[in-house]
């Protein structure tokens, strides 16, 4: 599911690969000549954040077009919350102990895996098909 053939050039499908990532909320974070990589975080629930790592490669086929090669790869991080207390202890006074606390909260990943979904990739490589079959604009 990681692959398509197209009967375009590879600079070709590289920028409709990164106009359908844009056209999804992604953010292009490396873009090369034959490669993309982007990215889309995002809040399924009220715990949890997730991100999705898009790489795309595009490479030439002599008198084939081009082949390109994508993969996803989602990170879940979970909200986790501690309580640390203190105490004060002065010493003319004997222990005193006061119940100083606060809770801090740090992020914990809990997952990563790649996309194995056939249907995610059909959707992408049919969106980036789509971008292919846009006339170009010409400016006024």
């Amino acid at each position: 599911p990681y692959k398509i053939q197209l009967h375009v050039p590879a600079r070709a499908a590289c920028e409709a690969a990164q106009l359908a990532l844009l056209s999804q909320g992604y953010r292009i974070e490396i873009e090369q000549a034959q490669a993309i990589k982007a990215r889309k975080d995002f809040q399924p629930e009220t715990e949890l954040t997730a991100s999705i790592e898009f790489h795309v490669v595009c490479k030439e086929r002599p008198a084939a077009g081009s082949i390109l090669f994508a993969n996803a790869v989602q990170t879940t991080h979970e909200l986790k919350k501690s309580r640390q207390s203190s105490s004060i202890s002065i010493p003319s006074a004997g222990a005193l102990s006061l119940p100083f606390g606060k809770t801090t909260e740090s992020l914990v990943k809990i997952a990563e895996e790649t996309i194995a979904d056939e249907k995610f990739y059909a959707r992408y490589f049919a969106l980036v098909q789509a971008y292919l079959e846009q006339p170009a604009k010409q400016p006024k």
